[in-house]
């Protein structure tokens, strides 16, 4: 009896070694994928539960209004109920147990993700809970993976650019770069847009052939937006840059010295700098007004809902500001120094440095 146990848990291992994983994550078929929602009457939020974690969230993809897909700073993946803060069903970890960056498919099916620590890339397919392929890349950079259509996916290295196909990881075509690259974006259009050492923007079509340059003495600091057959950039050489998306054509160029991220609505643009103060400013540069908080540096992800922005701050407090004379009309409670804020389907979520989790909607 001992010696069929031993047998069995032998197997087990041996099955986990093959597999190169842990677990399984699955999305049930009727859960329906809508992240595009916004949480139009979040306003004064109001507080709904606080919890403390042993394995700190390190981001986090909108699922529907009340689920997310999570990945931590130890490799798990796993589904979040954010009405209770619990994870639902079970979590996988890759083999080594370590994520940078992952990005779902459009219809929820498939998720790709990059491994820096491991030099490795990957698919999984979420509706069935099965690992599907991974493959080792060299140099890669820290960038999520940009999925150009229903069967291929990018990733980027210091060399330049790899095409996958999505559903076995081979690789179609590579494309090399004189310069390193240290950004890539992904566009509504199949275009990607790519960011080098010399601060140039490139654009590249979906068979990675390079349709225009434009020299913005960007770095790998820049926040990017594009709608509409605009690119939104910067600060590139102390500038946000609006450029047309076809031709690379510069539109504008607004004054952004020590900003760190900016919101569009229609042509306003909701200007965010490293000392904490907000600009509303409309796209010909005529600024709307001006307002500082005294909360020093914000964190990243500050999101738009309805006529109200909510901004995070590093002190560990986030506010909500009304769009038209920029008053603050909400504060969070005070948490540590915050390490996360991530909009999660009808409210946000919020991390501290002492892994405090505080979920509002």
């Amino acid at each position: 009896m001992v010696i069929l146990m031993n047998r069995f848990i032998l197997s087990i291992v041996g099955l986990i070694i093959i597999s190169g994983c842990y677990g399984l994550v699955r999305l049930d078929e009727g859960v329906d994928f809508y992240n595009d929602i916004e949480p139009l009457h979040l306003k004064s939020p109001t507080f709904q539960w606080k919890k403390r974690t042993k394995d700190p969230i390190q981001d986090m993809i909108i699922v529907n209004d009340s689920l997310v897909l999570v990945w931590t700073h130890r490799g798990s993946v796993m589904i979040m109920n954010m009405n209770n803060g619990e994870k639902q069903g079970t979590s996988w970890t890759p083999s080594m147990g370590h994520i940078t960056y992952l990005t779902i498919s459009n219809d929820g099916n498939l998720f790709f993700y990059i491994s820096m620590k491991n030099d490795l890339v990957g698919a999984y397919d979420i509706r069935s809970g099965k690992h599907l392929w991974k493959n080792r890349v060299d140099h890669l950079i820290k960038n999520k993976p940009i999925i150009l259509s229903d069967s291929e996916v990018v990733f980027g290295t210091r060399m330049g650019l790899e095409l996958y196909d999505a559903y076995n990881g081979e690789l179609i075509k590579e494309k090399n770069s004189r310069f390193g690259l240290i950004k890539i974006i992904s566009s509504t259009d199949g275009r990607i847009l790519v960011v080098t050492d010399d601060g140039h923007l490139n654009c590249y079509d979906h068979h990675l052939k390079k349709l225009w340059t434009q020299d913005l003495k960007l770095d790998l600091h820049l926040r990017e937006y594009v709608e509409h057959g605009r690119i939104f950039v910067g600060p590139g050489n102390d500038t946000l840059w609006v450029l047309n998306m076809k031709t690379g054509t510069i539109i504008h160029g607004l004054d952004f010295v020590n900003g760190f991220d900016f919101r569009v609505r229609d042509n306003d643009l909701f200007l965010l700098y490293r000392d904490g103060r907000l600009i509303r400013r409309d796209i010909n540069g005529q600024t709307s007004w001006t307002s500082d908080f005294k909360l020093g540096l914000p964190i990243e992800s500050f999101f738009h809902a309805n006529t109200n922005l909510f901004i995070p701050f590093a002190k560990g407090v986030a506010i909500s500001v009304e769009t038209e004379k920029g008053m603050e009309i909400w504060r969070s409670d005070t948490l540590r120094r915050l390490t996360g804020f991530w909009r999660s389907g009808t409210g946000f979520l919020m991390q501290d440095i002492e892994f405090q989790m505080q979920y509002y909607k």
